[in-house]
Parts: structure tokens; C-alpha cells; sequence
């Protein structure tokens, strides 16, 4: 089989493509293509590239896809991407992608990704990301990241984010993770976590931090805690907190504490508790109190004891009034004396 009308696709020019009926494409192979011109692709239209039987693309080349008219791309299947040579892909630009229907994207493989040059992921939506194998996904890096619109996120889901190298994190920004749906979060690891920078922190909500695996908080640095939302705190819980690096909570707040469910302080430990600054237990409240392990209280300074409201030792107990330093003390004053249970 052949291009009806092309009887020499060496010498074939965009004129001469672009003269042709869409259905001249019908037979076209894989040796047609690799034989042409690389400029006779703009004369290709969308009709005749969704004429094309997928294995054609096998004949396809970077540059004859950098000639190819954005739209064209319209007419891309799921079987003609996955017919492509992987360094093809490194011809797409940003009009290319956004023209292609996002079910062409079932087509995408791990090294087709990889060859994408980082702006053509500008033209990647919701429908794009979502219709994409997960492995593809293995393919991301940091690069490509950082150039896809935020909205494009929304197409995430958790197999996809559990296939993604770490690195590729770190294109990652505020707005691209406040767009993800919650779920996708199941597919965050700690590795993906520290290579996060920490401002895109700033995206996070309770929802997404509640659906992530605890061991992914593994990977939380001071400075991510710091730039998190307060309210992104709700999703917390003991396993959590307790998969967290002491040091990550040198970037607590008291507005982030306060947010907190009471029972994620079940996670606390001594470490943790001795790297708070002393003004993060502003934030400090009976239930969160009782909910804290007593051995916890081993990290307590006076400076932290003096900056907690009174009503907050309403939560103390024995066990945990015999567990602090005893220097601690010297941050108490009458009213949160006057608060403790009688049993301390």
C-alpha cells in the first residue's frame, strides 16, 4: 500500500501533501513517512492524519512532527501515538498538544514522555493528564512539570503521582498542587515529598494532607511546614505527625497547632515537642493536651510552657506532669496552676 497520489514520497512537498484527499492517506506506511521530507508535513490536515493507519506513525520523525500544523494534531489517536517512535515526541510544541483530543494521551508511554520537550507541556489539560497510562508518568521531570498549567492537575490521580520519579517534584508549585483532586495524594512517598519546593506548600488543604500516606510526612522539612496553610492541619493525624523529622517542626505556628484534630498529637514525641519554637503552643488546647503521649512532655522548655494558654493544662496528667524537665516549671504561672487537674 501506498499514498494514493504521491508515487515518490522522497520527493514529495507540502504542496503536493496538502493537494491530497484525506483518505489518500488510508494506505500510507511506516517506510512512506520515513522516506519524506520533513517539510512536506505541513501540508498535512487533520482528515488525513486521522485517515492514517496508526503504524504509519512508526515512520514518523522529530522534525517531521515540528512541521506538522498544530492542528493537524486533531485528528491523533491513542494507537497512532503508541505507533510513534519515542524521540518523535521531541518535535511536539504547546499548540500541538493542546490541538490533540485527550484520548490520544492512552497512547503515551514512559520514553515518549521523556523526549517531550518541557514547553509543549503548556498545552496540557485535565482531560490530557487524566486520559494518560500511569506509567507515563515515569517519564516526568522537573522541567516539564514546572511548564504545565495548573489546571492541567486536576487530571491527576494517585497511580499517576505514585509513578512519578521525585525529581520531577521539584517543578512542582502552589497552584498545581492546590488544583490536584485530594485523592491523588495516596500517591505521594517521601522521597517525592523532600524534593517538593516549599512554597508549593502553599497549595495544600486539609482534604489532600488527610489523604496522603503517612510515611510520605517522611519527607516534610521545616520550611514546607512553615509555608503550609494552617487549615491544611485538619487533615492531620498521630501517624502522621509521627512519621514526621523532629525538625520539620521548627516551622510550626500556633495557628497551624490550633488547627490540628486533638488525636494527631498522639504522634507527638520529645524530639518533636524540643523543636517547636516556644510560640507554636499559643495554639496548644486541653483535648490536644490529653491526646499528647507523656513522654512527649520530655521535650518541653519553660519558654513553651510560658507561651501556652492556661486552659490548655486542663489536659494535663500525672503521668505527663512527671514526664517533663523539671525546668520546664519555671514557665508556669497561678492560672495554669489554677487549670490543672487536681490529680497532677
Amino acid at each position: 500500500m501506498a499514498i494514493v497520489g504521491i508515487d515518490n514520497t522522497a520527493g514529495a512537498t507540502a504542496a503536493d501533501v496538502a493537494a491530497l484527499p484525506a483518505d489518500a492517506m488510508a494506505g500510507a506506511t511506516a517506510d512512506d513517512f520515513a522516506n519524506m521530507p520533513a517539510d512536506a508535513m505541513s501540508g498535512m490536515s487533520a482528515d488525513m492524519m486521522a485517515a492514517m493507519p496508526p503504524d504509519a506513525m512508526g515512520g514518523m520523525s522529530a522534525d517531521m512532527m515540528a512541521a506538522m500544523p498544530p492542528a493537524a494534531m486533531e485528528g491523533m489517536s491513542a494507537d497512532m501515538m503508541a505507533a510513534m517512535p519515542p524521540d518523535a515526541i521531541s518535535g511536539m510544541d504547546a499548540g500541538m498538544m493542546a490541538a490533540m483530543p485527550p484520548e490520544a494521551m492512552e497512547g503515551m508511554s514512559p520514553d515518549m514522555m521523556a523526549a517531550m520537550p518541557p514547553e509543549a507541556m503548556e498545552g496540557m489539560s485535565p482531560d490530557m493528564m487524566a486520559a494518560m497510562p500511569p506509567t507515563a508518568m515515569e517519564g516526568m521531570d522537573a522541567g516539564m512539570m514546572a511548564a504545565m498549567p495548573p489546571a492541567a492537575m486536576e487530571g491527576m490521580g494517585p497511580d499517576m503521582m505514585a509513578a512519578m520519579p521525585p525529581t520531577a517534584m521539584e517543578g512542582m508549585d502552589a497552584g498545581m498542587i492546590a488544583a490536584m483532586p485530594p485523592d491523588a495524594m495516596e500517591g505521594m512517598g517521601p522521597d517525592m515529598m523532600a524534593a517538593m519546593p516549599p512554597d508549593a506548600m502553599g497549595g495544600m488543604d486539609a482534604d489532600m494532607m488527610a489523604a496522603m500516606p503517612p510515611d510520605a510526612m517522611g519527607g516534610m522539612d521545616a520550611d514546607m511546614m512553615a509555608a503550609m496553610p494552617p487549615d491544611a492541619m485538619g487533615g492531620m493525624d498521630a501517624d502522621m505527625m509521627a512519621a514526621m523529622p523532629p525538625t520539620a517542626m521548627e516551622g510550626m505556628g500556633p495557628d497551624m497547632m490550633a488547627a490540628m484534630p486533638p488525636d494527631a498529637m498522639g504522634g507527638m514525641d520529645a524530639d518533636m515537642m524540643a523543636a517547636m519554637p516556644p510560640e507554636a503552643m499559643e495554639g496548644m488546647g486541653p483535648d490536644m493536651m490529653a491526646n499528647m503521649p507523656p513522654e512527649a512532655m520530655g521535650g518541653m522548655g519553660p519558654d513553651m510552657m510560658a507561651a501556652m494558654p492556661p486552659t490548655a493544662m486542663e489536659g494535663m496528667g500525672p503521668d505527663m506532669m512527671a514526664a517533663m524537665p523539671p525546668e520546664a516549671m519555671q514557665g508556669m504561672d497561678a492560672d495554669m496552676m489554677a487549670a490543672m487537674p487536681p490529680d497532677c
